[in-house]
């Protein structure tokens, strides 16, 4: 007899994985859940069978059933909206009016809680109650896994939405508030204390927007596959300038040298590859050693251009190295002052130079520093755009 039952045992769960097949090619969340019930029936022998999801409110409502009169079906859909307790399926054996010593259910767990519950009814108690439940196990992670990549699905679709919506909606404001401390500047006899405070706007405001257009440029590469250039004839010297001075002016105690060589000009999008630069300048600045030179070159040969941006000073962890342009991936400051970013510049950086055909790489030691290597070519070729 014990021989016979696992030759039972052993040709149900072979069934168990037919179905598990099955339920991979569902094409939707509701697909599945239909699969499910339908499944669960089969597989131990029942005669009916529901599967009921918490909603956003935490109640149960019923997804998907088998062998349900339509009558019971809109009947329990309507009367039943409560949370999963311990009197869940005694209330369920009343509003089916089903015997509950016939009553299978095992629980759809997401992340750690219980989402949902299974629950197959048949005419009498089951024969092997601790396998068949085995088994409806299984079959229910299947539903709480779809249940749970639908739902994580949903929180990164939020989250990049939130992240576009918000940096569309607060340039506008950031944009009025510069430009009134930018006349509050240019005016004649405002006194120092007012021009301080119109000084420290203007910057404020000039950060608030590099987050914002991280913040864009992030939800960009992740949806869109990368970031968008647009290319055109460029002197890269002419960018290297601007960026040299504008670290100069906001930066007189930082000595930076400046080496170009060579062609410089190619098919580039000036203003990423000017974004790219002020990156990796920047964060030579915020990283290297107080008051210590920053090295920058630039050097053109043959079909493409090298960037590199040299610093001083502490190196970074090797446990570092392999994430450093991850997004997100700068730990805060205790001292809030150096909390100047999100952690998106390198990352931006990457995504700037591989937009372009490019690459970025970065070596760092006590005695040599810290250096960020660029390699752009002067334009894609048809390979690589393919």
């Amino acid at each position: 007899m014990k021989d016979a039952m696992s030759a039972h045992q052993m040709g149900r769960m072979r069934k168990l994985t037919e179905m598990s097949h099955t339920l991979v090619s569902a094409s939707s969340l509701d697909d599945m859940f239909r699969l499910v019930a339908d499944h669960a029936v089969d597989l131990v022998a029942g005669e009916r069978s529901l599967l009921l999801v918490a909603n956003d409110a935490g109640m149960l409502t019923m997804r998907a059933s088998r062998g349900l009169h339509p009558v019971v079906t809109g009947h329990v859909a309507e009367r039943f909206r409560e949370p999963l307790t311990e009197t869940t399926v005694t209330r369920l054996a009343a509003l089916l009016d089903a015997p509950q010593d016939g009553m299978s259910s095992v629980p759809l767990i997401v992340a750690g809680a219980i989402q949902g519950i299974l629950i197959v009814l048949r005419p009498a108690a089951p024969q092997d109650p601790d396998f068949d439940e085995w088994l409806l196990s299984a079959l229910a992670d299947h539903a709480a896994v779809a249940l749970e990549t639908n739902l994580l699905n949903q929180l990164g679709e939020f989250r990049e939405q939130l992240i576009g919506i918000v940096g569309h909606d607060l340039r506008t404001p950031l944009s009025m508030i510069a430009m009134g401390a930018q006349v509050l500047l240019e005016r004649e006899g405002l006194g120092a204390y007012e021009t301080e405070i119109a000084r420290k706007i203007t910057n404020s405001a000039g950060l608030a927007t590099r987050l914002i257009d991280q913040l864009l440029d992030l939800t960009r590469s992740r949806l869109g596959g990368g970031i968008q250039i647009d290319r055109a004839p460029v002197d890269l010297n002419d960018i290297c300038r601007q960026v040299v001075g504008e670290i100069l002016l906001t930066h007189p105690d930082r000595p930076l040298t400046v080496d170009v060589e060579g062609d410089l000009t190619g098919m580039f999008d000036a203003d990423r590859i000017y974004q790219l630069l002020a990156n990796l300048v920047g964060n030579a600045v915020r990283h290297g050693a107080p008051r210590s030179p920053i090295a920058l070159s630039i050097c053109g040969a043959g079909g493409g251009v090298v960037i590199e941006v040299a610093n001083t000073g502490a190196p970074i962890p090797p446990a570092m190295l392999p994430i450093i342009f991850d997004a997100f991936r700068k730990k805060r400051s205790a001292n809030p002052s150096r909390n100047q970013g999100l952690g998106l510049g390198l990352f931006i950086a990457q995504q700037i130079a591989r937009s372009h055909g490019g690459s970025i790489a970065v070596s760092s030691s006590e005695n040599d520093g810290t250096r960020f290597r660029v390699s752009l070519p002067r334009a894609l070729d048809d390979a690589t755009l393919k």
